[in-house]
């Protein structure tokens, strides 16, 4: 075999080799055993927060409500980000601080949403690059001091 296509072999390889996807994971992954020391009607706020440390997100309507967020994406190159793999574990308080109920929704959970682009008006008026000038006359800086 020549040299020469020994190396296209090698820089081919080098190549290919750098398009392999990289998988980021975010938040913390919750211990399965960790979880199941949890008792629904017994663990509290502080219980809670001492097993598994403190929550990715609080609700934000209902204070009693913490949320442990984890998620994977594949990456490859310069392209977007595909999330493949979430996982919301929902930990529910009552207002005395005692656990009530512990739900875990996956990616497939979820649902897409589209954001309005519709803008919403404000109120005043919108100047022009004259209207701005005209308003200036008479601004200028004087030698009265300030107050």
């Amino acid at each position: 075999m020549p040299p020469f296509f020994r190396f296209k072999i090698l820089a081919l390889s080098a190549v290919l080799g750098g398009c392999a996807p990289m998988i980021d994971t975010h938040g913390d992954a919750l211990d399965a055993d960790d979880l199941a020391a949890l008792q629904v009607g017994e663990t509290s706020y502080t219980e809670a927060a001492a097993i598994l440390g403190s929550p990715s997100v609080r609700s934000t309507f209902d204070t009693e409500n913490w949320l442990y967020v984890t998620s994977k994406q594949k990456r490859t190159a310069f392209f977007k980000p595909e999330e493949f793999e979430r996982t919301v574990t929902v930990l529910k308080f009552d207002r005395s601080g005692i656990l009530r109920g512990i739900e875990t929704k996956t990616l497939a959970d979820g649902r897409t949403i589209a954001p309005d682009a519709e803008t919403t008006p404000s109120g005043g008026k919108e100047l022009t690059f004259f209207d701005q000038m005209a308003g200036n006359v008479g601004r200028l800086a004087t030698d009265a001091p300030a107050h």
